[in-house]
C-alpha cells in the first residue's frame, strides 16, 4: 500500500554535503585567485625594470650611434645643428627603441624568478647592441669614404688673403673669423684657424688654416666670413679632383671670390684671395 503523497508546498531538504562543497570551492578559488594576482604583479615589474634599463642602453648607444651618423651625413656644425640632432632626434629613438625591444623580451621569457628576469634582460640587451652595430656597420659599408693619397687620409691646406679693408682684432676668434667648406653645395664642416700663423701687412691679411676632405665631392667652395657685414663673407671655388692625387700636393696659384655669401657680386678691392694644396695626415 502506498503511503501518502508528500505536498507539492512541502520544503525540500538540501543535504550539508552540498553546503560544504560550495565553501570548498570558494575556498580553493581565493588562493588560486590570490597567486594569478601575484603571477601578474610579478610580470608587470620584471617588464617595467627590464624596459627603463634597456631604455637607458639604448639611450647611451644612441649618443654614440647619431653621433657617428651625423657625422657620416655631414650634418653642419652651425649653431649646434649637429649636437641638437643627436640629442632631440637621436637620444629619444634610442629610449623609444629599448623600451620597446625591453617589453617585448620579457613578454616572450616564459621562465620565472630571477633566472627568468636575467634571461629577458640579457636578450634585451643583446638586441639593442645588435640594432647599434646594424646602424653604424651598414650606413659605413654604404658610405662615401675619405679620400686618401699612398693609405693616408689628406686635408686641404689653405691660406686665405683679405684686403686691408677688412679690419681683424689684435685677438681674433670664431666669431671674428669663419672659413668653412661646402661640398656639392652644402656646409660640409668648419675650417680650423691656425691664429699664431696671422699675419698682417700694408696690402693683405693672410690667415692660414685647414680642413679634412672627407669625401668624394664634384664641387668643393670655402666659404670665409670676416667680421659681420654682409660683404665679409665670400665664396671661393676650389678646383680639387674629387679623389685628389700627389700632383694637387703642390700650391695652387691664387684664386679669388667670385660672389657674396647672399649670391651678389663681389666688387674688386673687396674681393677675398685663397691658395691651397692637399697634404696627408697622420
Amino acid at each position: 500500500m502506498l503511503g501518502p503523497l508528500r505536498s507539492v508546498h512541502s520544503p525540500v531538504r538540501r543535504s550539508k554535503n552540498c553546503c560544504s562543497n560550495r565553501i570548498s570551492n570558494v575556498e580553493l578559488a581565493d588562493p588560486l585567485r590570490l597567486s594569478s594576482l601575484q603571477h601578474s604583479s610579478m610580470r608587470f615589474l620584471r617588464a617595467f625594470f627590464i624596459a627603463i634599463f634597456t631604455a637607458f642602453v639604448g639611450c647611451l648607444l644612441a649618443v654614440f650611434v647619431g653621433d657617428y651618423l651625423t657625422r657620416l651625413a655631414h650634418v653642419p656644425e652651425m649653431e649646434g645643428q649637429r649636437g641638437m640632432t643627436v640629442f632631440f632626434l637621436c637620444m629619444p629613438l634610442g629610449i623609444l627603441a629599448g623600451l620597446i625591444i625591453g617589453i617585448i623580451s620579457s613578454i616572450l621569457v616564459r621562465r620565472q624568478a630571477l633566472a627568468g628576469f636575467f634571461i629577458a634582460q640579457g636578450w634585451a640587451l643583446l638586441i639593442v647592441c645588435v640594432v647599434a652595430g646594424l646602424l653604424v656597420g651598414v650606413p659605413y659599408v654604404l658610405s662615401d669614404k675619405p679620400s686618401r693619397i699612398d693609405g693616408k687620409r689628406v686635408e686641404l691646406q689653405f691660406e686665405l688673403r683679405a684686403p686691408p679693408a677688412f679690419q681683424i682684432p689684435d685677438q681674433p676668434n670664431g666669431y671674428s673669423i669663419r672659413v668653412s667648406l661646402y661640398t656639392d653645395n652644402q656646409q660640409s664642416r668648419f675650417a680650423f684657424i691656425d691664429w699664431n700663423g696671422i699675419t698682417k701687412d700694408a696690402n693683405h691679411i693672410t690667415i692660414p688654416g685647414n680642413v679634412p676632405l672627407l669625401t668624394h665631392s664634384k664641387a668643393r667652395s670655402l666659404l670665409a666670413s670676416i667680421g659681420n657685414e654682409p660683404a665679409g663673407s665670400q665664396f671661393i671655388e676650389l678646383k680639387i679632383p674629387p679623389a685628389p692625387r700627389k700632383q694637387d700636393e703642390s700650391w695652387s696659384e691664387w684664386i679669388f671670390a667670385t660672389q657674396r655669401a647672399d649670391l651678389g657680386p663681389v666688387p674688386e678691392p673687396e674681393r677675398f684671395a685663397v691658395r691651397y694644396r692637399v697634404r696627408t695626415v697622420d
